[in-house]
């Protein structure tokens, strides 16, 4: 009884973590003002203009010598851009914003990388992360690494309950951009529910891979 009571203790210090997500980018010559960085936004997370809802949802924008730092609404930004049924992805902006993200055989230390890799005289473009690899498709020199990006995620209307780590609690509200509600403790595993754009498929895979 105490080892969960200490369980519910760090999940509930875990809660009240603000849901915006607070990200840091690196200030280059093309990305020095407030519509730059807009923009610089727009371009990586969806295939449409997004800039509008982008605006209403950003906060504390602060630029300084080398970094800009602000934070984003994701859960609200990514309600708006499904209702206007627009193509993104809002998932680990922190990683897609750097500047050469879609860009194939990056070696990124704590984020995703596209790798092309040959086998059996063929090359597959595969998903990369720290030791994890996930094949995504046979590669053309057709590919567009952000299509690719926005198409890896199904994004639909979902009521998920799941199973997970209590350590994976906070990496799941910043793919959700909420606090799931905790229904349970059971077999050292918090049952957890939420509303989001992610099959509990979807969810697995992100806690799981990265």
């Amino acid at each position: 009884m105490r080892f969960i009571l200490i369980i519910l203790s760090f999940l509930f210090c875990l809660k009240n973590l603000s849901a915006y997500e607070q990200i840091s980018i690196q200030k280059t010559d093309y990305l020095r003002n407030y519509l730059d960085l807009i923009e610089h936004i727009n371009n990586t997370v969806s295939l449409d203009d997004a800039s509008v809802f982008i605006e209403k949802n950003i906060y504390n924008i602060n630029f300084s010598k080398d970094q800009i730092s602000f934070e984003l609404d994701i859960e609200q930004l990514s309600q708006e851009l499904y209702d206007e049924k627009l193509v993104y992805n809002l998932l680990l902006l922190k990683c897609s914003l750097k500047e050469n993200f879609y860009q194939f055989n990056q070696s990124y230390q704590n984020c995703p990388n596209f790798k092309i890799i040959s086998y059996k005289e063929q090359k597959f473009i595969y998903l990369n992360y720290l030791n994890n690899y996930y094949r995504i498709k046979k590669y053309s020199n057709e590919d567009n690494l952000q299509n690719i990006w926005m198409s890896m995620i199904n994004i639909d209307q979902n009521i998920n309950e799941i199973f997970i780590k209590p350590n994976n609690y906070n990496k799941l509200v910043s793919y959700i951009g909420t606090d799931p509600k905790i229904e349970s403790y059971e077999n050292n595993l918090v049952k957890v529910s939420f509303n989001s754009n992610y099959s509990n498929d979807n969810i697995h895979f992100l806690l799981n891979f990265f």
